[in-house]
């Protein structure tokens, strides 16, 4: 039988990417993207889709800028420019949460974990898409990103901004933290940050995930309940 102090060591911060792996809008958004450069740049799908791909999870900034850089025509005014219309279009999207999501992050939170948004996305797009989604009340805190503030990007500045808010001592949030999304960058910054990677499989990507440093992959988010019992 389990003793109150096993239950307690099982609580986790589990740290959440939120568009691809809470909600299903990656490929509307890849499309988004590589639809944009096609028009604006005569960027060919084929060159804009690998790149959007290889740094999903950082926001559509860097992915722009690595775009624009492989074709010669990186600037700051034109980065500035299609990352403004970027959003624009993207936030009239109505967001959908995956099937699962709503009940799996409902019953983790009764579990007392603790959840955590962690987005490369701007924090009013977050903001947005969770109050959409019903989703809000289940997350302590919901970080989005904004480029000019090194706190406030995902990875270490979100990282350290989450143990500030949560009281932690410094190796805290490594041992207690587990990080899930669906992209290479998201298992790149929760290795770097010393927490569990969990990487969520999405259209055929789990040897990428692998490669990049999951510890474990998921399939779908019912999986959480017994990956976390055997951490």
């Amino acid at each position: 039988m389990m003793s109150k102090d096993d239950n307690k060591q099982q609580v986790r911060i589990l740290v959440f990417d939120l568009d691809g792996t809470l909600i299903d809008t990656m490929r509307d958004l890849a499309d988004l993207f590589c639809d944009m450069l096609q028009r604006e740049y005569d960027v060919p799908d084929e060159v804009s889709r690998p790149i959007y791909n290889q740094l999903a999870g950082k926001g559509p900034r860097p992915q722009f800028e690595a775009v624009l850089a492989r074709v010669g025509r990186l600037e700051h005014e034109l980065v500035d420019a299609i990352t403004e219309d970027y959003w624009r279009v993207a936030e009239t999207y109505d967001p959908v949460a995956f099937p699962e999501t709503l009940e799996v992050l409902g019953r983790l939170h009764r579990e007392g974990h603790t959840l955590i948004v962690s987005s490369g996305g701007t924090s009013a797009s977050v903001q947005r898409k969770l109050r959409l989604t019903r989703l809000d009340p289940l997350f302590s805190l919901a970080l989005g990103t904004d480029e000019g503030v090194p706190e406030m990007r995902k990875g270490l500045g979100h990282f350290e901004l989450i143990a500030r808010s949560l009281g932690l001592r410094d190796h805290e949030l490594p041992a207690r933290g587990v990080f899930i999304g669906d992209a290479v960058y998201d298992m790149q910054v929760a290795r770097e940050a010393g927490m569990v990677a969990v990487g969520r499989v999405t259209d055929g990507n789990a040897e990428t995930l692998r490669l990049a440093g999951a510890h474990h992959l998921i399939n779908d988010l019912r999986e959480m309940h017994a990956l976390l019992a055997a951490l």
